[in-house]
């Protein structure tokens, strides 16, 4: 199985997203989640969250992408 950029970049800004979001207080943590009533004791990114989680995912893509570019001819 192939990993991907993509999928590089999705499973590190996962973690940078929630390890940011953890560092929160709870007021400042609801403006970027809040309780998801369809799941009984998970949360749901408001529109702030799913912007930043964009963020770092698209910069984290760029950075890879980049790499991959300048470096392509290394081998693994």
């Amino acid at each position: 199985m192939t990993t991907t950029n993509r999928d590089i970049a999705f499973d590190l800004a996962d973690t940078i997203y929630f390890d940011f979001i953890d560092t929160l207080d709870n007021k400042t943590k609801a403006k970027f989640v809040k309780k998801d009533i369809d799941n009984k004791g998970g949360t749901i990114n408001t529109e702030k969250g799913r912007e930043l989680y964009y963020l770092i995912e698209d910069r984290l893509l760029e950075a890879l992408d980049k790499f991959h570019m300048e470096y392509k001819w290394i081998k693994k």
